[in-house]
């Protein structure tokens, strides 16, 4: 989990009693105003799409801090993984939550896991017990984040992004510290209404995807899957290779175990890539879930982020779409 180290104003070295308390009240507010100048040009362009520092304060909580308000009457804790996982051992008192519940029924030769409607997902919400001041919990249960920070976007797409957060370190880290683990089902969920308030901006078209292709210094789109499908070696779609302009941010770069890497390694891991966070960003993958998880590191960096739901599969079954295919052999 990223530390937030506290920062404080220094004190002037003119001892207290020597300075009159107009003039203390002066230097006080010159100092604030010097450290906050200071930190406002540090920071990212600022756009309407990014979060908030105190909603990105969140986005991440310790086993700690689960240990000690798993109980608290309005959290609910979300386990995400197979049935089978979940009940080999999972958090005490927390929910299975699966992707298809999420997710658009699949049908024949069309797109994989697509954003759910917002009637189907307030409906999974109610059930669950998540009302419109539940704080949610998700437990990926391992060390693989992608669909734990799938439906953390789900949340941030019904507008609970504020009061959503994933489990740094995975019920892995959970277990390893030999904290509560059950194999019996959660008790029956509270009563609750929940009052979706969408966020499509979050959710990015082919359309607009096609348009950052032509201009790509308007837009940085990045490609979550692992090299080797950057590069073409497979990806089991129509077409391999990746959409033009895209820069390659392997998903399992940005973790070590399940455990975030800190916020400065990231920005290095995304600058070196040409991703500065100074223009908008779109993610993409395969089918809509690892990109999730690169979407929750650019906007837990405090940029303007977007995820390609479509994403590989979308567009290379579009005929008419270019694709930078394996370099000749």
């Amino acid at each position: 989990m990223t530390t937030h180290r506290r920062t404080f104003v220094p004190r002037t070295a003119v001892p207290r009693t020597a300075v009159p308390r107009t003039a203390r009240a002066l230097l006080t507010i010159a100092a604030l105003t010097a450290f906050v100048a200071c930190h406002r040009t540090a920071a990212p362009r600022a756009t309407s799409g990014s979060a908030s520092p105190a909603a990105r304060a969140n986005m991440l909580v310790s086993t700690t801090w689960l240990a000690q308000h798993a109980s608290d009457a309005d959290v609910v804790v979300l386990q995400v993984g197979s049935k089978a996982q979940y009940d080999s051992g999972h958090v005490a008192g927390a929910r299975l939550v699966t992707l298809a519940e999420l997710s658009l029924p699949q049908v024949d030769g069309g797109l994989s896991l697509q954003m759910a409607s917002v009637e189907q997902l307030t409906a999974w919400a109610t059930r669950n017990g998540i009302g419109d001041r539940t704080r949610v919990v998700i437990v990926p249960h391992d060390e693989n984040l992608q669909s734990a920070t799938r439906v953390f976007i789900t949340m941030a797409y019904l507008g609970a992004f504020e009061r959503t957060s994933v489990v740094d370190g995975s019920f892995k880290a959970w277990k390893s510290e030999g904290r509560a683990v059950s194999t019996a089902a959660p008790a029956a969920a509270r009563t609750a209404t929940f009052t979706a308030k969408p966020r499509p901006e979050l959710i990015a078209t082919i359309a607009q995807v096609e348009a950052v292709t032509k201009d790509s210094g308007s837009t940085a789109l990045v490609d979550a899957r692992l090299v080797r499908f950057y590069n073409g070696d497979g990806g089991g779609y129509p077409r391999p290779g990746h959409i033009p302009t895209a820069v390659n941010i392997p998903l399992n770069t940005v973790s070590t175990n399940g455990f975030m890497k800190p916020a400065a390694e990231l920005k290095t891991l995304f600058a070196q890539a040409g991703v500065r966070g100074d223009k908008p960003i779109i993610t993409y993958c395969h089918i809509g879930q690892q990109a999730t998880v690169l979407w929750f590191v650019a906007t837990l960096l405090g940029y303007d982020a977007k995820m390609f739901d479509g994403s590989f599969q979308e567009w290379s079954g579009t005929t008419r779409l270019p694709v930078v295919g394996p370099p000749a052999k």
